[in-house]
């Protein structure tokens, strides 16, 4: 290669690495945008949650509960809303009255403007569950513990500041490399620390500020600039050693091993019975995925599911299950119509256009009715509620219920179901550790099963593993379902109807 050629290159490549860095920087600033925009939303609501809460009567009565439960039931990201009389909870919305009252959680930070707020606080009856506490005057609202965190993109490397003016402190963040970080530059958008370039966004009424960059590079594969050194490698020679690093770089993630595994046959659907607990007759299963690699090592779902949603490939694997749940269970559903199969959709399986009329076909194939298949909905969706509780509606309107699982241990709030309007709740299974752990008094299963009494919603119990359990439940909603151990582990289809 002559010297012109070699300084091309250089030129080229040199241009290349400005162009991505400057679009690295751009897309971490938008995503830290968004995160300023989600993250004033929470702190508006906080603030209005509490002005009203303050102009209360001072009185645990009927109607203030109901008006403390209204606020929640209006909102989108409280979880609960509570009166104080000289630092001490004396009113509800979970329980009502408070008697004898309670002293408030210790507080952590006092904003700019004077509002206290409690960082990491358990959330009674539920284990492993935080709060983050917000106090003014006599009210309190709480939100979700990582209602901040799980705000920010997955993309991005961050931390989540608190300055005050003099001093920064981390109250949160996912990389080493922004540990130690003790100021923010006044009024810049941009720092440097420990070698590497973020963004910085912050929302000043709670002085809270996002410090972020993109946890991986942008390759020239996803880069805007990808035309122009397509050409340019063109005519430097250089295209096929690229695109045969970027295939080998593709072929050892995880994404693309779920991909083969797909067609390889290393995926397998087992079906877990659910029960009515009045008589413990078996009223559906739910489809769960297990993948057992070339080597016989079992894959995490958590991970390899986790995986397909960050990559785009969630509905690929949804429609798998779909057919794969059709191909075993079909000629048995025909024969029991009123049994039900669930199947983990995620909200981009529901926002997505072509998922219901691919559902209704492969059932009208399997001449099956729509409510032959149920549809399991994680709680930890809650961006793009507006255009989820439509999309909700239609595949109801089509025939499927539609559960909200997981529920009670992330963002569950009267306001979360009255706004989705599904059909179901799955309680999650920590709840049975709790039975474990504290007295029967302290546990919140009480309060979600009036929720879900209030709403008509059925209700079905995960995880039970014991009688005692079981007793519990059935002593609190009569018409509950169930699911666990107790009555059986994932099976394979053909177990399924064996007994």
């Amino acid at each position: 290669m002559s010297a012109g050629a070699l300084l091309a290159v250089g030129l080229c490549l040199g241009f290349g690495a400005l162009s991505l860095q400057r679009e690295r920087a751009a897309r971490a600033g938008e995503l830290a945008d968004r995160y300023v925009e989600t993250a004033r939303l929470i702190n508006d609501e906080v603030g209005e949650r509490l002005e009203l809460i303050n102009a209360m009567p001072a009185a645990c009565s009927p109607e203030e509960v109901a008006a403390l439960r209204a606020l929640v039931l209006g909102a989108r990201f409280i979880k609960t809303a509570a009166r104080l009389d000289d630092g001490r909870v004396v009113c509800s919305s979970v329980g009502g009255p408070v008697d004898p009252p309670v002293e408030a959680p210790r507080v952590d930070l006092i904003g700019r403007n004077g509002r206290r707020i409690s960082l990491a606080v358990p959330q009674p009856g539920v284990p492993g569950s935080r709060l983050m506490v917000f106090r003014e005057g006599e009210a309190m609202v709480s939100v979700h513990g990582r209602a901040f965190v799980d705000a920010v993109d997955p993309r991005l490397d961050f931390a989540l500041v608190v300055d005050n003016g003099e001093a920064a402190r981390v109250m949160f963040t996912n990389t080493a490399s922004l540990q130690g970080l003790e100021r923010l530059p006044r009024g810049e958008s941009a720092l440097t620390f420990n070698g590497r370039a973020y963004e910085v966004r912050c929302t000043l009424p709670y002085t809270g500020c996002i410090v972020a960059d993109l946890r991986e590079s942008p390759s020239l594969w996803d880069s805007r600039t990808l035309p122009e050194m397509i050409g340019l490698g063109l005519l430097l020679g250089l295209t096929g050693g690229f695109a045969f690093s970027a295939f080998l770089g593709r072929s050892r993630s995880l994404s693309r091993q779920l991909m083969l595994a797909m067609r390889g046959g290393e995926l397998r659907v087992v079906y877990q019975p659910i029960v009515r607990l009045s008589d413990r007759r078996r009223v559906g299963a739910e489809a769960l995925l297990r993948w057992t690699d070339a080597t016989g090592k079992r894959v995490s779902p958590d991970a390899f599911i986790s995986e397909a949603e960050r990559n785009g490939m969630i509905g690929q694997v949804t429609r798998f299950v779909i057919s794969r749940v059709l191909e075993d269970l079909g000629d048995e559903l025909r024969r029991r119509p009123d049994f039900q199969v669930t199947v983990n959709v995620s909200a981009d399986d529901l926002l997505d256009g072509g998922f219901l009329p691919y559902l209704s076909a492969r059932l009208q194939a399997a001449r099956l009715p729509a409510c032959s298949i149920g549809l399991e909905l994680t709680e930890r969706t809650t961006d793009n509620s507006r255009e989820l509780s439509r999309a909700i509606a239609r595949v109801r309107e089509a025939g499927h219920k539609v559960y909200i699982d997981d529920f009670g241990t992330d963002y569950s709030s009267l306001s979360y179901l009255s706004r989705l309007r599904v059909d179901a709740i799955k309680i999650n299974r920590t709840f049975m550790q709790a039975l474990h752990d504290q007295s029967d008094q302290d546990t919140i299963a009480p309060q979600i099963v009036v929720m879900a009494e209030v709403l008509g919603l059925t209700m079905v119990v995960e995880g039970v593993e014991e009688e005692q359990q079981a007793a519990y439940f059935h002593t609190l909603a009569p018409d509950a379902l169930a699911q666990g151990w107790l009555f059986g582990k994932p099976l394979d289809a053909r177990q399924l109807f064996m007994s």
